[in-house]
């Protein structure tokens, strides 16, 4: 036979290269949304390699996109059985883990994220968001703070610790934050309303009345804005 008639399927190929096409085709799938199919990819991936870690993450996160937790989390712990130095897995399994209602392990997961890579800010992010659902207040504020430092452009990030300082009641702390993130997203009618409100809180009315002028500039619900606008007046 001449190297021209010989065809790339008479070319015999290894296990790990059957199974990465499995995998290769799994993340086509996942990333035209289309879970199901890419479950079934990477399924056969790992019926050939079962010592693969990425292959079941990449599962677990289709299954975790399905919000089929359960079976995400098996996944995601079985990878990290697997590779347990790897954060995004830890990372992964806290939001799986968080989503089904155990939240005290997530922050656990959440936590052996951080210890493996300290400079990701969505790691704290998350875990302040755990802490939070758990009580702990001050601890989630000290994650979102660590977010912000690491990403100060991320207004999600920003808002959160200024939701957290609201209801912690600190005020000032929080009209830095409102502030911050009107900054960062001139358009967000709602951060202009937030502001308003927290300018009443602080007593400083006829500023907050300004700042719904500036909210209903920005085509926010009026009807929201007329209702904070009653609110300060009674103040």
């Amino acid at each position: 036979m001449s190297e021209e008639q010989i065809k790339d399927s008479d070319i015999p190929r290894d296990r790990d290269e059957i199974a990465d096409d499995y995998n290769e085709r799994g993340i086509s799938f996942f990333n035209l949304k289309k879970y199901p199919e890419a479950i079934k990819e990477f399924t056969k991936a790992i019926k050939i390699l079962q010592n693969d870690p990425d292959y079941y993450f990449n599962r677990g996160l289709s299954y975790y996109s399905m919000r089929m937790y359960d079976s995400a989390i098996k996944d995601y712990r079985k990878a990290i059985e697997i590779l347990p130095g790897n954060a995004d897995y830890h990372n992964a399994l806290g939001a799986a883990l968080e989503d089904s209602g155990n939240i005290e392990d997530s922050e656990k997961e959440f936590t052996a994220a951080i210890e493996l890579e300290s400079d990701i800010p969505d790691f704290y992010y998350n875990r302040g968001n755990a802490r939070y659902r758990l009580g702990k207040k001050e601890e989630a504020l000290k994650d979102y703070s660590e977010a912000v430092r690491l990403n100060s452009m991320d207004q999600i990030f920003v808002y959160k610790r200024y939701e957290t300082l609201m209801n912690m009641g600190r005020y000032e702390e929080a009209l830095r934050d409102i502030n911050a993130a009107i900054e960062l997203m001139p358009e967000n009618g709602a951060y202009y309303i937030l502001k308003a409100d927290t300018l009443g809180k602080l007593g400083r009315k006829e500023e907050a009345l300004v700042v719904l002028d500036e909210a209903m500039k920005l085509s926010v619900n009026p009807e929201e804005v007329e209702a904070k606008r009653k609110e300060l007046e009674k103040l």
